[in-house]
């Protein structure tokens, strides 16, 4: 019998191979689908530099100057 040729959510045709394969169009298919949870951005792992281009702790920092020894 083959593939769909029209969605099964809205019944317009199909047509992508993907879409087909799927059985719904890239609309359809985008409203069922459930909602992606947001990346969790951490603090000082953004990318970006903070304000006045100064950049964020550094992780690998040998200075112990909080350490009595």
């Amino acid at each position: 019998m083959g593939e769909p040729k029209n969605c099964s959510e809205c019944g317009r045709r199909l047509r992508t191979a993907a879409s087909r394969t799927r059985g719904m169009g890239p609309v359809c298919d985008a409203k069922t689908r459930p909602p992606q949870p947001a990346p969790a951005t951490l603090p000082g792992l953004s990318g970006q530099r903070g304000p006045a281009g100064q950049d964020g702790p550094d992780l690998l920092d040998t200075d112990d100057e909080d350490d009595p020894q």
